[in-house]
């Protein structure tokens, strides 16, 4: 931060001459976060380009759609002369555009969840077909897992790793126990945000294939044919052909999800920054802003000609996806990276330096902003902010409530949760309410006070498993935890 900005810094933070610093550092902000997208932008439009030429297949039609388009909104909107009516045009294409994209990404989640449910099933049922399984010494078992899971003091990293071996435990509670449990996870949230509940609730729902998204048989009708196959089996009769056959549809399935997901996830970054460029372009100018190196001295943070570099690159890449064909980059595009090189940190640290002062704007000065007529400026700065930050799918028109779970909202999701899992018991068989619990019990705070009652939870659930192929699928899946 050059010694200019700080002074306007210091100075908000004192509520100073806040009628001439605010639009000084709203400017400077306007500035950096353009230069920051934009050489985000460029760097991850290369890559997505080039994994897209390294992918195998042919992408889904909806895919290739969204794809296009934006692409077109490069070509037409980003690499043309500003226009205002092309520019709101192009937010607006991207707006629906990261819409869709966050909708299949909540249904592709949905759906990982569904077939970590049937691959817990499948995984422990393994052994029923094998000729000959190999004896486990349980107590030598134990004392190993023991071992592993107190390997160190991080209370952080114990309860994480309690989580991950009791979600590959023979599950045995009781359902009264399990719905105990659930409602006890529950309560630790009263006096607590309603956001931080509904995430977790979230994340419950989905372990037990309670969250339906609209349109998920539309969206990806083969995925909602096996989960239906799969729930409608009886596992207790499952031959060893039906287990093959069920098993590389379990494994085609997650690997179309986890195609769609790396291309969905790739897409978004670029999409974000691309959003922000172009809110902010009305505002953007080159001031010459500096920042002081580590040492001392002064750097640009993008240079017009590095600029030009930039968007060259960018209209390299944009005419190779136009063209449809995939061809690799060429040696000389990479070099034009060069100019990106050590840059992004460098803006990353002043962005997070200047964000706290933005912050201080938003909390205490909102009303002078309006009387500035800075209003549609703040918000585009705000809207970068989240688009430039850690939460890639976040949800720009969402509304974020400040209220605090009473005793009345968190009794009411309490039982319709439970509700919902009895509904969803009575409907599946005992191999799917097994998998349901145990997908998500690993998502449950630790319930042990202490060490003892980890052993003892361990051996007792060890020992009222009868099924022997279950019980060893269980132990060698724990066991690769710290044998590999």
């Amino acid at each position: 931060m050059n010694k200019n900005m700080k002074l306007i810094c210091k100075e908000i933070q004192k509520g100073e001459n806040l009628e001439f610093n605010i639009p000084q550092f709203f400017n400077r902000l306007v500035n950096l976060y353009g230069q920051y997208a934009e050489l985000k932008f460029t760097m991850h439009y290369y890559t997505f380009y080039e994994n897209y030429v390294d992918a195998e297949g042919i992408r889904p039609k909806e895919e290739i759609d969204l794809l296009n388009e934006v692409n077109r909104i490069v070509k037409d909107i980003l690499l043309c002369n500003f226009s205002g009516d092309r520019m709101e045009a192009g937010v607006k294409g991207l707006d629906g555009i990261r819409n869709i994209i966050i909708s299949r990404m909540k249904i592709l989640t949905a759906y990982t969840d569904i077939f970590q449910v049937f691959e817990y099933i499948f995984n422990r049922i393994e052994y029923k077909f094998q000729d000959e399984i190999k004896e486990v010494d349980e107590e030598e078992f134990l004392e190993e897992v023991m071992a592993y899971i107190f390997d160190t003091t991080d209370n952080v990293i114990v309860n994480e790793k309690i989580k991950e071996v009791i979600g590959q435990l023979p599950v045995r509670l009781t359902k009264s126990r399990y719905f105990d449990l659930l409602r006890d996870s529950l309560t630790i949230y009263k006096g607590a945000d309603q956001s931080s509940l509904d995430s977790y609730l979230y994340m419950i729902k989905t372990g037990a294939m309670l969250y339906e998204q609209e349109d998920m048989e539309g969206a990806y009708p083969d995925l909602h044919t096996l989960r239906k196959s799969l729930e409608s089996l009886d596992y207790k009769e499952l031959t060893k052909e039906d287990y093959t056959s069920y098993l590389e549809q379990i494994d085609g399935a997650a690997y179309k999800i986890n195609s769609s997901v790396d291309f969905y996830y790739g897409l978004q970054e670029c999409v974000n920054q691309l959003y922000v460029m172009l809110i902010l372009a009305p505002y953007a100018y080159m001031d010459g802003y500096r920042i002081e190196g580590l040492e001392g001295e002064m750097k640009f943070l993008l240079l017009p000609s590095e600029e030009d570099q930039c968007r060259k690159l960018i209209s390299e890449i944009n005419e190779h996806f136009l063209s449809e064909e995939k061809v690799p980059l060429g040696e000389e595009a990479e070099d034009k990276l060069t100019y990106t090189e050590g840059r992004q940190e460098l803006m990353s640290e002043e962005a997070g330096i200047l964000e706290a002062y933005f912050f201080d704007i938003k909390s205490n000065h909102l009303n002078l902003v309006e009387s500035l007529m800075l209003g549609r400026l703040y918000n585009c700065l705000n809207t970068a902010q989240n688009l430039l930050g850690t939460s890639l799918f976040i949800e720009l028109d969402q509304v974020v409530t400040e209220h605090r779970v009473d005793e009345g909202y968190l009794s009411k999701e309490q039982e319709d949760l439970i509700l919902k899992l009895t509904e969803s018991f009575k409907a599946n068989s005992k191999f799917v309410n097994r998998a349901v619990m145990a997908n998500t019990i690993n998502k449950m705070p630790v319930f042990f006070g202490s060490t003892d009652e980890v052993r003892d939870y361990i051996k007792g659930v060890l020992e009222q498993c009868h099924d022997k192929a279950e019980k060893i699928a269980c132990i060698n899946i724990i066991k690769s935890f710290y044998e590999n």
